[in-house]
Order: structure tokens, then C-alpha cells, then sequence
């Protein structure tokens, strides 16, 4: 049994309770921190949670908590993160990683000198559709363009961080961006060469930027990405082209709150449909306790996600100079 440690109690924490939930005979959430101490002991309640910290420090230093996932709000991930390897703690942190390439190396090092896991929720990696777009990729041959359309609509920020655009490290670029360019990543299995951003602000519920548009080159692909906090309804796709066909993934809302209905066409046939069953959330919980207990690096590993935010920080360069950046 793998006893967990959860630390912030916001929206994203409630996909994570419910995967630990789906997982109750593998994992035990044996302890909560958030900073509200009058909702963490709600949702210890509701979950039953037998402990319960008003700042995380506390709950590192309990012997009983073998990991933590931390849904906090993204400025503060390189912190914790860090400081939960320190206490020899293993970490699924949420996405996107940290606020920049250089936070993220610096939570690589602390989890490799304490010989922790560190594995970021990439949860989009672990639908079946997107395990069997990578299953099946050689299928359509070298892959030469790939087209993401990621639009949703938060006409209010659902939580209060995202107000700041220091705290979420301006918006969409790392929230929605951050599984995109995961994505692409993952798909290609390289770092592009460059990349060109443009990013602006619709709406003034918050500071940072809610449209984006990301240009990715490579000496043989195009990748490119769109994203949008003001498009109604959600419309989510990806175009994935190879020398031999194509595969097109379509992701949609189920209905309860981060449950998902995913197709997967190849060559405009449908080859998978319908309600993700366990949850991406699920699977991807499933995939770190394993880690843990195997001893062996996750998917979506901290040191594979540097390369994302590296990717990142090329994007928010680029929207701030309104010039291609090399990617490093």
C-alpha cells in the first residue's frame, strides 16, 4: 500500500482524490495540507483522510507518507517539490512542471540526489486513445505535421491563482500549452528547432494571456498549436500526419468533472470510442505508484518534462520578443 500525502486542496486536487479512490486497494491517501485548513478538512472528510496540515512542511515530516501530489498553484511546484525530495519523499507534481526550465532542472537535481521518483501529470499522456495513437504510430510512417486545437471556455477563473500572472507564470501558454507541446514532444520524440509564439489577453478576469498560437519547427515536421480560454463549446484535436496516413484524436468533456470521451480515427476510419474508463487520472496514479514501488523512471518523468518546459520557455519567449526563438 503506497500512502499518499496530498498537498493543495483546489480544483485539480478532486481528479487526483477520485483517481486515489479508483485505486483504494493500491494506494491510501493518508494525509492532506492546504492553507485553508477549513476546506482541507472538508474534503479529509469527504475522502476519508485521517490527517489533516495547514502547511505542507507538516506533512513531510510524517514518516507515514511514503509520496505527495501537489496541485498547488504553479509557481509554487519547484518549491515543494524540492523540498519533498529533501524529506525523501516521491512527487507526482502537477502540470505544467514549474514556471521555467531552469526551476524545473532544479527539481530533477533535488529528486535525483535523494533518489526519489519524480513524475509530472501529464494527464493526457494516459487516455487510451493517446496510448494507442503512440502504440501505433509507425503505422503512418514518419510523421512530417502535427496540428493541436486545444479551445475551451473559462469565462471566470475557476480558482483564484489564475488571476496572477505571476502565479500561473502568465495562462494558457503553461496550463493548456504545457499538454500540447507535451504532446508533440512525446509523439516526435525530439526538441524542435524553433519556435514561434504569439499570445494576447481577451478577457480581463485575469492578467496573463487566454489566446496562444505556437509555431513548431523541426528539420523534417511542422508542429503547430492553438489555444484559446474563450471558445464555446470545448474543442479538442489533434492531426497527426505521417508519409503513410494520419491518425485524428477528438477529446470531449463527459460530464462530471474530468471525465473525458475520446476517438481515435486512422485514416478517417474510427479504430476507438467512447468514456475513458478507468480515467486518464486514474492511470496516470496507477503509472507512478508502480514506479515507486519498481523503483524504475515513470512515463512523463521529471527529467523527459524538462524538455517540455524548455519548450515552454522558447513559446513565452517568443510572445514576448514577437520573434523565433531557438529552442536550447
Amino acid at each position: 500500500m503506497l500512502k499518499l500525502g496530498f498537498i493543495g486542496t483546489g480544483r485539480i486536487a478532486q481528479a487526483h482524490l477520485k483517481a486515489a479512490a479508483n485505486l483504494a486497494q493500491d494506494v491510501q491517501v493518508v494525509s492532506i495540507a492546504g492553507r485553508n485548513r477549513e476546506r482541507a478538512e472538508m474534503i479529509a472528510g469527504q475522502y476519508g483522510i485521517p490527517k489533516v496540515a495547514g502547511d505542507y512542511r507538516q506533512l513531510l515530516d510524517d514518516p507515514n507518507v511514503h509520496a505527495v501530489v501537489i496541485t498547488t498553484p504553479n509557481d509554487s511546484h519547484a518549491e515543494i517539490t524540492c523540498a519533498a525530495a529533501e524529506a525523501g519523499k516521491n512527487v507526482l507534481v502537477e502540470k505544467p512542471m514549474a514556471l521555467d526550465s531552469g526551476s524545473a532542472s532544479d527539481m530533477v537535481k533535488a529528486a535525483d540526489a535523494a533518489g526519489t521518483v519524480l513524475m509530472v501529470a501529464q494527464s493526457r499522456r494516459f487516455s487510451d486513445a493517446a496510448q494507442t495513437l503512440v502504440r501505433r504510430l509507425s503505422e503512418i510512417g514518419n510523421v512530417f505535421r502535427i496540428h493541436i486545437i486545444f479551445l475551451v471556455p473559462f469565462p471566470a477563473p475557476p480558482t483564484d491563482w489564475w488571476r496572477s500572472a505571476e502565479k500561473a507564470g502568465g495562462l494558457v501558454v503553461l496550463l493548456q500549452g504545457s499538454h500540447s507541446l507535451d504532446s508533440i514532444f512525446w509523439w516526435l520524440g525530439r526538441l524542435p528547432s524553433q519556435i514561434f509564439a504569439t499570445a494576447t489577453r481577451r478577457n480581463a478576469a485575469w492578467e496573463g494571456e487566454d489566446e496562444a498560437d505556437i509555431l513548431c519547427t523541426f528539420p523534417d515536421a511542422t508542429a503547430s498549436v492553438h489555444l484559446s480560454l474563450s471558445t464555446t463549446p470545448v474543442f479538442h484535436e489533434s492531426l497527426v500526419v505521417g508519409m503513410h496516413g494520419h491518425f485524428r484524436m477528438i477529446e470531449q468533456p463527459a460530464g462530471p468533472p474530468f471525465e473525458s470521451v475520446s476517438r481515435l480515427e486512422l485514416n478517417g476510419k474510427p479504430i476507438l470510442e467512447g468514456l475513458q474508463t478507468p480515467s486518464a487520472y486514474t492511470n496516470q496514479l496507477r503509472e507512478f505508484a508502480n514506479a515507486v514501488r519498481e523503483k524504475r523512471t515513470p512515463l512523463a518523468s521529471g527529467r523527459e518534462i524538462l524538455n517540455v518546459m524548455r519548450m515552454l520557455d522558447a513559446a513565452r519567449q517568443s510572445a514576448r520578443v514577437g520573434a523565433p526563438v531557438s529552442v536550447a
